[in-house]
């Protein structure tokens, strides 16, 4: 099953543009042109559209509404910190699918009624 824009880049190309609004937003579909992009373009391609209601509820920050220096310094910040944690090798796989097992078992052990999910999540993950 195809996605609305998957069915656009087939008729219109691997770039094409939409309307969000009065905005226009270009689209880029497929690996090849999304590695000449971001990779062999990318200064070209890091900047992010102003959205207003996003600016006040993140007061700028984050990886949806930063860009130039701040959105640079975001990106190398959260790649160092998954590095730290294991990103890239087998110790945090290892991790993540252990929690997901655990998860999916004290799921199944309600055997199809009611629950709420936060109660098996950290406080933090919530907040």
């Amino acid at each position: 099953r195809r996605s609305v824009l998957g069915n656009l880049s087939k008729k219109y190309g691997s770039v094409f543009t939409v309307w969000l609004g009065s905005k226009p937003v270009v689209v880029i579909s497929g690996y090849q042109a999304i590695k000449d992009a971001f990779v062999n373009q990318g200064e070209e391609f890091s900047g992010r559209a102003n959205y207003p209601m996003l600016m006040t509820v993140s007061n700028g920050y984050g990886l949806l509404v930063s860009s130039g220096k701040s959105s640079k310094d975001l990106r190398r910040f959260s790649l160092m910190t998954l590095k730290n944690f294991g990103m890239g090798r087998r110790s945090i796989e290892e991790r993540v699918q252990e929690e997901a097992k655990m998860l999916v078992k004290a799921i199944s052990e309600y055997g199809g009624r009611l629950f709420f999910l936060v109660f098996f999540l950290p406080l933090k993950y919530i907040l």
